[in-house]
């Protein structure tokens, strides 16, 4: 390799990945100690300011994970593990002490879990603690190892990162950081760990939240004396790792099952549902914030005393009473009531029901509508007709052909928010990942296959397979809101057991 090549692949790293390349090139600090996985060996080395855990499999690189960061030197103990433990060390520093617990387990899915408190000796506050995971090439090279991200935590939700190294061929990895049990540091520096897990290759992996580093920084350090967990990361390794989309996607699922099984779970605790059902019943009916009238039919508040009505929320509440009413074997009245004003959300003139009523105030875009948003009320819709309610039988099928020429407009990969009267684009894509509703095809495929299932008309199945199709590719891009992807995992499954085609089962 040229002297410009190797300046230009150092361009695009932190400061942390070349100390952490320069250490290694060094010796790596000192070692702990050294645990055999099977096929994988775990290494406990202390550097000048981390504890490091090396993952490593004879030929084929590594993993890197900062174990702990103190910022400093630091003195450590390698302390007798307790049940259930690898490997405990105990960490001295003017900081205070960090307690480092390894549990580990190399038969079929190889896992690490690497849990982090610490004690502190006065009042700290963290101002910034970088990154803990970097893949290895088989030179112990955080720069050259070669692989892509697949996932990786999106806001509040799961704390995860997923991704292979391709060169050296290491293996699929999911990292799962705990958040849970982080839960007492958030409180105390108040901070949130939103897209704290992901990073860009090769540093990866968790970032600790930290306060604002403005000219007036909030000041909200960890007590002294007390623990407080920093880190709880759960490291499932694959060996046999594959790029396929739906593989790929097969083995996330099952290494998230690893990491799902070692957490702590919440207790189970008793629920009165049928007790807070008929409470919300009562309440739904009788508080005069839950309901509104116009054009003599009663409607539902989106939000208490708040919005207008709109025919998902409508709709959504009819479906809810009607299964409500098939439960307790005889109809709640508040469906019929409810169901009778779904009508004036019909428009004839475009032949598709619109979100708002015709008198939606002039704060609103009355022709402005989210994707999902014009077949979530088809779905619930579909939903009577096929339990034998012809009225909402004909309202389905005479809104049916504006959602498939809207799908056909779109191409099956639709925009955030468009306009329903010419399907001009109003918001392409959310800001939070540029996209636009992704999963929107899946929702559509389920109205398509109770189209179907209601007239058994193959356009219906045939615009199903097509939307499926038109997800394929996405990859973990896929999700916009979990339950619209949801209707389109149901969605592969039936066109499954309709077509018989594996690709629909593999891409449920």
């Amino acid at each position: 390799m040229s002297a410009t090549a190797r300046t230009a692949e150092l361009l695009n790293v932190s400061l942390y990945v070349l100390a952490l390349r320069k250490a290694l090139q060094e010796g790596g600090g000192r070692r702990v100690s050294k645990i055999d996985l099977g096929d994988l060996s775990l290494e406990i080395r202390a550097g000048d300011d981390s504890l490091w855990a090396f993952l490593r499999r004879g030929g084929a690189g590594g993993l890197a994970v900062r174990a702990a960061f103190l910022a400093g030197p630091f003195e450590w103990t390698k302390e007798q593990p307790e049940i259930g433990e690898t490997a405990r060390v105990k960490l001295t520093s003017a900081l205070g002490e960090h307690i480092v617990t390894f549990k580990s387990d190399g038969e079929a899915l190889a896992y690490v879990r690497i849990t982090v408190d610490f004690t502190p000796a006065a009042p700290v506050l963290i101002p910034f603690v970088p990154r803990d995971l970097y893949p290895l090439d088989r030179n112990d090279d955080p720069v050259r190892a070669k692989g892509r991200v697949d996932a990786g935590q999106r806001g509040l939700n799961g704390g995860l990162v997923y991704f292979h190294v391709d060169e050296p061929a290491f293996g699929n990895v999911l990292y799962f950081q705990n958040l849970t049990a982080l839960n007492d540091y958030y409180r105390a520096t108040k901070t949130k760990p939103d897209g704290a897990v992901g990073g860009e290759w090769p540093e990866l992996g968790y970032l600790l939240p930290s306060p604002s580093q403005s000219g007036t920084a909030p000041t909200n350090p960890l007590p002294a004396g007390k623990k407080v967990t920093l880190s709880d990361a759960i490291i499932v390794i694959r060996s046999e790792a594959s790029v396929a989309e739906r593989e790929s996607a097969r083995q996330f699922l099952q290494m998230l099952g690893v990491a799902y099984q070692l957490i702590d779970l919440p207790q189970t605790e008793y629920r009165d549902w049928i007790d807070r059902a008929e409470r919300t019943l009562h309440d739904l009916d009788t508080a005069p914030e839950a309901t509104i009238r116009h054009y003599g039919h009663r409607y539902v508040h989106p939000y208490t005393a708040a919005e207008y009505p709109d025919i998902m929320v409508q709709m959504s509440i009819v479906a809810a009473l009607h299964d409500w009413g098939k439960w307790r074997g005889e109809p709640h009245p508040l469906k019929a009531e409810f169901l009778a004003g779904v009508g004036k959300f019909y428009d004839p003139k475009l032949k598709t029901l619109r979100r708002y009523l015709p008198n939606v105030g002039s704060d609103k875009d009355a022709d402005a509508v989210d994707s999902w948003y014009l077949y979530h009320p088809m779905l619930n819709l579909a939903n009577l007709a096929l339990d034998g309610d012809e009225d909402a039988k004909k309202l389905f099928l005479k809104s049916i052909d504006f959602g498939i020429e809207a799908a056909h407009h779109f191409q099956y990969k639709w925009p955030v928010q468009y306009r329903i009267t010419d399907f001009s684009v109003i918001t392409e894509a959310a800001e939070a990942d540029g996209r636009g509703q992704t999963d929107v095809g899946g929702v559509y495929a389920w109205v398509m296959l109770q189209a179907y299932a209601l007239t058994d008309d193959k356009r219906f199945l045939d615009e199903a397979r097509a939307a499926i199709d038109a997800a394929i590719g996405l990859r973990f891009n896929v999700n916009y809101q979990a339950n619209l992807t949801a209707w389109g995992a149901a969605a592969c499954m039936r066109l499954w057991r309709i077509t018989n085609r594996d690709v629909y089962l593999e891409q449920s």
